[in-house]
């Protein structure tokens, strides 16, 4: 119960406005390392990866944080720069944080060691040329305000999200 520690309004407003604050100053922040590479003449040859490890509800539903696996909490940002990654390429189809490990073993030329090999996850390089196929993704929530273990499979336009103890939900996105 996240909202019930706010007196009105104001208070809301107040809380969204830090938040955005504190993205705007990571933005910056991200900003000042790109152009440290940069500077350093290392832009050309660096891949960059930007990811986060959950979205915020921002006071959806009278919810805050990422107790959920709405949306707006579930979906992360995920972002990629440097070489073989185009340019203002949005993907639609979700990819995941499962993803980041082969992803980081292709850009340093790494190829999967043996036990590592049914490992879920694709390389964002791939999907970043289009290559990326239908898919399946699974995320799970079994921390802070959360009232039971919280599981959600994405697929295609659809998701499933199961609160155990609770009636499960189906989302046409």
């Amino acid at each position: 119960p996240y909202d019930e520690g706010f007196t009105g309004p104001d208070m809301v407003k107040r809380a969204l406005a830090a938040y955005f604050g504190s993205v705007s100053f990571l933005d910056h922040n991200v900003g000042r390392v790109l152009d440290a590479l940069e500077a350093a003449g290392l832009s050309d040859s660096t891949r960059v990866i930007y990811g986060s490890d959950h979205g915020e509800n921002l006071g959806a539903r009278g919810l805050w944080a990422k107790s959920t696996l709405f949306e707006e909490s579930a979906g992360i940002p995920l972002i990629m720069a440097g070489p073989d990654v185009p340019e203002h390429r949005v993907i639609k189809e979700p990819v995941s944080l499962v993803d980041v490990f082969p992803t980081v073993l292709e850009c340093v030329g790494v190829e999967r060691a043996k036990e590592d090999a049914d490992l879920p996850g694709m390389s964002l390089l791939e999907a970043a040329q289009g290559k990326l196929p239908k898919r399946t993704v699974l995320s799970e929530y079994h921390a802070v305000a959360s009232p039971s273990g919280s599981f959600m499979i994405r697929r295609w336009r659809f998701k499933y999200i199961y609160y155990c103890g609770y009636s499960p939900m189906l989302f046409d996105l």
